[in-house]
């Protein structure tokens, strides 16, 4: 009997046990700090002393960075791996500097924040509150007026690219704790889930065309008998579009379906609507199939090499291949006007862009050598519009041809390219219709 009794003890022990762990987990389950995602819960703003300062309420402490820009005047804040939790994403501010906000993902992982300022600005301090003097994290940014002569484009980050540590935030009477404005009704973030084309633009958003090389009738390069080049730069362009859209950008397309357009037509869509930026994209072949690699064209009166050239005068005879008029005339215009200062500086333009490019694409595929090249590209000739020509790849080689004809590969690809965007636009603020 009393082994028994001690046998049915041990039992109940051992159910108890199972019971206390059950709770456990199951009050752990629902706990809020558990497994929670940092999240954006508040934002305020108001002014004092002259300073403004903006307040974001975060239930835990993020990584971030800011950055002010010009023309026009904008506060960018990025916060790392935090979500919005507060409806709508354009804001009505008005007060201080501050004129609305936007919030969108700048990258999956990445949250970010758009102010338009009514005035030069430039960050007086930034700090992060923690739970031990308030109810929760906050972020602080405090934005003093400056002139236009003193304004500079500021980037705070770290050596990461990050801010984590930060300095003792300088004494100033609290700005009001009043929550912003009504919301509006139509945001521009946050982005489209599907590629939806913008047709009315605020002056800040960038216009990008993007331009498939080819199409209908020329093929553009061709490799066996049903791989063609124009069915490569089609899909890519596509995927551009896309991740452009989701991060802000007005984007436009010369052509979405297996259509012929002369070079002309190309150049001119891309004037008329007024682009701020034009990239077209090829997959060209060669007849050493051992070479590779991506590059990089832009515009100049004089090759940078034979090779260059030879590409060019085949591309730009396209025109004449396909029986297109006209062709000539322009080509005349355009020659005109490359001697004047505006082509120059939208030469310079180009050039910049390049620059951004060729460190990103090394990111995701192999490079030719002398990865920026110049030549007399027909298709690169619009007057004021910043252009480049991209070469993907060689379609001869079946490296490159499989990675572009994967979804992987044109999604890694196309990543660097819009990344290189973001960062033309941010470190070359002048290049911009906008501007």
């Amino acid at each position: 009997m009393l082994v028994y009794d001690i046998r049915r003890f041990g039992l109940v022990i051992r159910v108890l046990a199972l019971h206390i762990c059950f709770f456990t987990l199951l009050i752990a389950s629902y706990s809020p700090s558990a497994n929670a995602e940092p999240t954006v819960t508040g934002a305020r703003a108001g002014e004092t002393e002259g300073i403004t300062r903006f307040v974001l309420d975060l239930s835990e402490n993020v990584p971030f960075r800011i950055y002010t820009l010009a023309n026009p005047y904008r506060l960018v804040l990025d916060l790392q791996g935090a979500k919005w939790a507060l409806g709508k994403k354009q804001m009505k501010i008005d007060r201080g500097l501050a004129g609305a906000l936007r919030f969108g993902y700048f990258q999956p992982d990445t949250a970010r924040i758009v102010i338009d300022l009514i005035a030069p600005t430039t960050v007086n301090q930034a700090f992060v509150l923690s739970p031990e003097t308030t109810n929760n994290y906050r972020l602080v940014v405090d934005l003093k007026p400056v002139t236009e002569q003193a304004f500079h484009p500021l980037t705070l980050t770290s050596s990461d690219g990050w801010v984590r540590t930060l300095v003792k935030p300088k004494p100033i009477r609290p700005a009001t704790d009043k929550p912003l404005g009504k919301l509006a009704d139509k945001a521009l973030l946050p982005f489209p889930e599907r590629p939806k084309r913008v047709t009315q633009t605020s002056s800040e958003q960038r216009i990008i065309v993007i331009d498939p090389g080819h199409g209908g009738a020329d093929p553009g390069a061709v490799v066996g008998s049903k791989t063609y080049e124009k069915h490569f730069t089609l899909a890519a362009a596509k995927t551009l579009e896309t991740m452009l859209l989701e991060r802000g950008y007005d984007v436009l397309l010369s052509r979405r379906t297996d259509k012929y357009l002369s070079l002309a037509e190309r150049v001119d869509f891309a004037q008329t609507r007024k682009a701020d930026l034009f990239i077209s994209l090829h997959a060209d072949k060669h007849k050493n199939h051992k070479i590779r690699g991506a590059a990089v064209y832009t515009l100049s009166e004089k090759a940078s090499d034979a090779a260059t050239e030879a590409l060019a005068a085949r591309e730009n005879q396209v025109d004449a291949l396909y029986d297109v008029r006209n062709s000539e005339e322009y080509e005349d215009d355009v020659r005109k006007i490359l001697i004047s200062l505006v082509q120059r500086t939208t030469m310079t333009c180009s050039a910049r862009f390049a620059a951004e490019l060729i460190p990103e694409l090394k990111k995701s595929t192999n490079l030719l050598g002398r990865t920026h090249r110049f030549a007399g590209f027909r298709v690169l000739k619009a007057p004021d519009v910043p252009s480049v020509l991209i070469e993907m790849g060689y379609m001869s080689n079946g490296h490159d041809r499989e990675f572009l004809m994967s979804k992987k590969g044109r999604y890694a690809l196309m990543q660097r390219v819009a990344q290189a965007t973001d960062n033309y636009f941010l470190h070359h603020t002048a290049c911009s219709r906008a501007s």
